[in-house]
């Protein structure tokens, strides 16, 4: 059985984890350009948080699949963005 202080690590890693994509999907989303984003490195994310939710699921570890789950969406928006808004440097300097 886990120790208070190990899932309150655990909560506060995956939290963070989850907020860390907060940011860059925001300031794609204001300045409507996603060109300086790497694209290997969202589809590597989103293909870990894939395989890390399929873990979870494999071995019951619901905490551990939810919070990848949300994670997966995070970084799949963030990849969404980044495909979405990939031109926008351009297209904003050709306007």
């Amino acid at each position: 059985m886990a120790s208070l202080m190990t899932n309150v690590i655990g909560a506060v890693a995956a939290g963070c984890t989850i907020v860390s994509f907060l940011p860059q999907i925001a300031k794609i989303l204001r300045e409507r350009d996603a060109s300086a984003v790497s694209l290997r490195m969202y589809l590597l994310t989103v293909s870990a948080f894939v395989l890390w939710t399929l873990y979870g699921v494999l071995l019951k570890a619901w905490p551990l699949v939810a919070a990848n789950s949300v994670s997966l969406a995070c970084a799949a928006t963030a990849l969404w963005c980044k495909w979405r808004f990939r031109d926008g440097a351009q297209a904003a300097k050709a306007r």
